[in-house]
């Protein structure tokens, strides 16, 4: 059997096109509670609230085209020894494109958030970089999860 050049295109298209996945959207409030090491502040800050992440992503079992968006919320600290309070504050806005492995992959990245307290014995304020590893993990069943860990402070 012979096809014309445009009839042989189209059937190779179709044997080889995976379908897109509508657009899907994972909204998650993942609780928090750590305590810090925080040299500049010369104290451990317990730190406490909601991280929250919005995933928007497509995959065709294949290959995962996702953006994801994280915000502090109602993240609060205490220093252990001064009892100093600390408001954590930002967002972080990532996109990524990641080939899978039988319908499944998990990216990695560093999400960083202001953290202020009120004012030191000096006057000034004081404040840090609070450091999270984020992983976004997408199962062969195309379910989204986000976990966060290993969190550490930066001084500013």
């Amino acid at each position: 059997m012979q096809c014309g050049p445009s009839i042989c295109v189209i059937a190779a298209l179709a044997i080889f096109t995976l379908p897109v996945d509508a657009a899907k959207i994972v909204n998650q409030s993942i609780p928090i509670a750590v305590s810090v090491p925080v040299p500049c502040v010369g104290e451990v800050v317990d730190v406490s609230g909601k991280l929250h992440t919005v995933i928007t992503f497509t995959s065709n079992g294949r290959h995962v085209n996702a953006h994801v968006h994280v915000n502090a919320q109602g993240i609060t600290g205490t220093g252990e020894i001064t009892g100093r309070t600390f408001q954590a504050n930002g967002k972080i806005n990532i996109s990524f494109n990641k080939s899978l492995l039988n319908g499944q992959g998990t990216t990695t990245f560093i999400a960083r958030l202001e953290v202020t307290g009120e004012p030191g014995p000096s006057g000034g304020d004081i404040g840090f970089t609070l450091r999270e590893t984020a992983h976004v993990t997408l199962n062969a069943k195309g379910t989204v999860t986000v976990n966060f860990d290993n969190f550490q402070a930066d001084c500013i």
